[in-house]
């Protein structure tokens, strides 16, 4: 786990009134799944299931597919890992800047690693590794569907691990889970955590060929989803309701908060698919930014600077309610007319 990786929240509790650093919407109505949880409290006083079947199973019938081809994993980063641990010794191409935990799944698995815009990828063996996030982190662009679907298909020899974690606040067509029961070189990721706004639920899940489901659950370790996870999980997907109800007026949020902060001298911002962006300072540093934001308004932003490509006049927002995404906008704007 890399330092500054995600939402360090947990750093500025007592300082923080609005949390833009997470790719998560913050205010997702928990009330039902609040009380669904005081009614099965009980699950604590057992064991969970060795390997969540039963979730699996669920979610397979969502998804329309078999529910051999389906492994719930504790978050979509225990997946990242359970992938390279599969493919260790491997050659892994990561195009950046994305995600940095692939880079870090990959090193402690002894991949030999290049980032797609070095101009090494040639010279790479023909057995390789491509880790796809889409949408990206942090760029909130997103590859056409039918794109990845030729490059998957084009290229047996290679293996595809598709990153689709961020995809429940775009309107960008995503690969449908049927392909991985025809392509034994995809793998498909999804967390939950976006969708109904709990990452601290940690449940995410692979999609993947069953002989490669049967892999990689032989080198997983028993009880790795706490019960009342399982029991959240299944909840949230049977009754829950998503972190937000109209994506298309959320998304128009994101796009006037976008434009806002466009016209701020000195920032630049940059074009999402997404309900998160990126952007670039001109003559501050983001971390700069950052702790005048968060000890000035109480106002937490992702500072950019350790994602592999990006200079440390990068950070990300996600936006929230309009109050407070017309709050930061202005708290930045002022800080930036003092510079």
């Amino acid at each position: 786990m890399i330092q500054g990786h995600g939402d360090d929240i947990f750093r500025y509790r007592e300082l923080l009134k609005m949390n833009f650093s997470s790719t998560c919407y913050q205010h997702a109505d928990h009330t039902a799944l609040r009380q669904h949880l005081a009614e099965h409290v009980d699950v604590l006083a057992n064991y969970p299931e060795p390997y969540p079947q039963d979730l699996e199973r669920l979610i397979a019938r969502q998804h329309g597919i078999s529910p051999e081809a389906v492994m719930v994993t504790n978050g979509a980063t225990e997946a990242i890992y359970l992938i390279a641990q599969l493919l260790q010794d491997s050659c892994s191409i990561i195009p950046g800047p994305t995600y940095m935990e692939y880079a870090d799944a990959c090193r402690l698995y002894k991949h030999v690693i290049t980032y797609e815009n070095m101009g090494d990828v040639a010279d790479m063996p023909k057995d390789r590794v491509y880790w796809i996030c889409n949408p990206n982190n942090p760029s909130g662009n997103v590859l056409m569907k039918g794109f990845v679907e030729y490059v998957v298909r084009r290229s047996p020899r290679y293996t595809f691990v598709v990153d689709q974690s961020y995809g429940a606040f775009t309107r960008e067509h995503l690969l449908a889970a049927h392909h991985v029961q025809e392509q034994t070189n995809l793998f498909i990721l999804h967390s939950l955590s976006r969708q109904y706004g709990v990452p601290g639920l940690r449940i995410g899940y692979i999609l993947a060929h069953p002989t490669n489901i049967q892999l990689l659950r032989a080198q997983r370790h028993p009880w790795a989803i706490p019960a009342l996870s399982i029991e959240a999980a299944r909840f949230l997907l049977q009754e829950g309701k998503p972190a937000v109800d109209d994506v298309d007026a959320y998304l128009a949020e994101t796009e006037r908060m976008r434009s806002a902060l466009r016209k701020i001298k000195g920032l630049r911002v940059f074009e999402t698919k997404t309900n998160y962006m990126l952007c670039e300072l001109s003559d501050v540093k983001a971390l700069v930014l950052k702790n005048h934001l968060i000890k000035e308004h109480g106002m937490l932003i992702r500072d950019c600077s350790n994602f592999y490509g990006l200079s440390d006049y990068f950070f990300r927002v996600t936006a929230q309610l309009p109050e407070e995404n017309d709050a930061l906008v202005a708290a930045i704007s002022d800080f930036l007319s003092t510079k």
